[in-house]
């Protein structure tokens, strides 16, 4: 935001100074235009070809995303579902695959990797799980998830995202966006930490207690949309590179400093590099994670908007990593962020769009992403496990049918 002003405000300037010194000194003013025109062979393609470059790469990979049809399919778990998250763990294992694009295909034709969406639709004291995925991998997607959870019920159903009711005057909306503190390499506390512990916990089911308590003008939706991490170009030229590899190598010898001896550590730092280093060898994927909130104007709590800034704090740990939050209106350029500062309705509009369209790796939005591995993916998106007589039941939204000894 620093940044933006000082552009905006030179830009302003030029276009004031300029009929100033056309008034001041004309034949001054002819002079440098004859300047400027004279060298414009040299000059002008230079320009066009760094104004129309980016413009291209937008251009040809928001035809290819939008060419590419998705799916919007329901979770439904049922009683059977198991307490672990590791049946999720496993899916993800089995849904990483590696795509290997040209640069005919990334620069020419615009092919990206194509992103999922994880999602979570908290209205009217319950909870719903959803899966946004391209058409084409739907059947697999279906089948893998029927493989670990044998009682799930599984339906295609309209984009809930869409369905959501929306009138900037009668409405008012809340939409953050989450980061990690520390760098991509150190790990989040995962569900195997969780579970080996006496004092059990689920910080997953945490939130969905949170999002549960929405009621019926009120709506809590939660996106984890990934992509398959993997080897990439910086620029056009550049080698493929493991971005995350390299930062982890980076990480660890800034832990164990000048030395560089193991032995010569505390006994935490140790555990922290061994952390990384078992982290790294779980297949990962490019995370970005956006909550919104959208309630009608009498029914919307204030209490709850603040309250997403803090929604994933039971993930958090101190030694290993934490998540953040952050307001996404600040990633926006100028004049842009200008226009959302004057008219708020705009900015409440484009986000809405925005979560619609799962935008985050591409434009027209580009979030700030990171990479989990599927143990910590797991942990964080999962189904949860609920018994049939507790209160968990009703917060999942799914309707258990009484057993058959119950006395009429």
């Amino acid at each position: 935001m620093k940044n933006r002003l000082p552009i905006s405000w030179a830009i302003v300037g030029v276009l004031v100074a300029i009929p100033v010194l056309i008034y001041i000194a004309p034949e001054l003013s002819a002079g440098i235009v004859a300047f400027i025109a004279f060298f414009a062979p040299l000059w002008l393609p230079l320009l066009l070809a760094w104004i129309a470059w980016p413009l291209w790469l937008t251009f040809i990979r928001s035809y290819f995303v939008m060419s590419i049809p998705y799916s919007t399919i329901e979770l439904k778990p049922g009683p059977e579902t198991p307490r672990s998250a590791r049946p999720m763990e496993l899916i993800f294992y089995a849904l990483y695959h590696r795509t290997d694009l040209s640069l005919t295909e990334t620069y020419l034709k615009g092919h990206v990797r194509m992103p999922w969406s994880f999602e979570i639709l908290g209205h009217a004291n319950a909870v719903r799980f959803f899966v946004h995925v391209p058409t084409a991998h739907r059947q697999a997607v279906e089948a893998r998830i029927r493989a670990e959870y044998r009682d799930i019920d599984i339906d295609q159903v309209r984009d809930y995202a869409r369905e959501i009711p929306w009138n900037p005057y009668e409405m008012k909306l809340a939409v953050r966006e989450f980061d990690l503190v520390k760098p991509d390499p150190y790990p989040l506390k995962t569900y195997v930490d969780y579970e080996d512990k006496k004092d059990r916990r689920d910080a997953f089911t945490e939130v969905l207690e949170r999002m549960v308590a929405v009621g019926d003008q009120e709506y809590a939706a939660l996106s984890v949309i990934i992509r398959p991490h993997q080897r990439e170009r910086k620029k056009i030229f550049d080698p493929l590179k493991d971005s995350l590899h390299d930062d982890a190598q980076k990480e660890i010898v800034k832990l164990l400093g000048k030395q560089g001896d193991i032995n010569a550590v505390p006994e935490k730092t140790k555990k922290t590099i061994a952390a990384i280093e078992a982290a790294l060898k779980k297949p990962s994927f490019d995370c970005g994670v956006r909550m919104m909130y959208v309630a009608h104007r009498e029914s919307y709590s204030e209490k709850f908007a603040e309250e997403i800034d803090q929604i994933f704090e039971g993930f958090n740990d101190v030694d290993l990593n934490c998540f953040e939050a952050y307001d996404p209106k600040k990633k926006v350029g100028w004049p842009l962020s200008d226009i959302f500062t004057a008219v708020p309705a705009l900015w409440s509009e484009y986000f809405l769009q925005m979560y619609r369209r799962r935008a985050f790796f591409f434009p027209p939005y580009i979030g700030n992403a990171f990479v989990l591995n599927t143990e910590e993916l797991a942990t964080l998106f999962h189904l949860p496990h609920f018994a049939r007589a507790s209160v968990m039941a009703n917060i999942h939204g799914v309707r258990i049918e009484p057993p058959d000894n119950l006395p009429l």
